[in-house]
């Protein structure tokens, strides 16, 4: 899926982005789901469950999008960097 299909998102879903929801896109359907109160580490886990192969990251109107091999992005309005899902080593002590 190419990531300009972004900009052919209805109205609606446009309007229904918000940082509560995770944004499932394919080439001919919209699902989205509520991530209220996930951590950095629920929303890795559903990009492994959800995505296969590399997962690449770009912005979207200043949202977070995932992809993989699969035709999906997925859109999350919480985040709006590149690197928000990495995490950082703990430190030593």
């Amino acid at each position: 899926m190419k990531t300009t299909d972004l900009i052919h998102l209805s109205p609606a879903v446009q309007k229904a982005l918000h940082a509560d929801f995770v944004f499932l896109v394919w080439p001919d359907k919209v699902q989205h789901f509520p991530a209220r109160q996930w951590s950095t580490s629920d929303y890795q886990q559903m990009l492994a469950e959800k995505l296969t192969g590399e997962i690449r990251f770009f912005l979207w109107e200043n949202y977070l999008v995932a992809t993989g091999d699969k035709e999906l992005l997925i859109l999350m309005p919480k985040y709006h960097q590149i690197n928000d899902l990495v995490e950082t080593p703990a430190p030593l002590l």
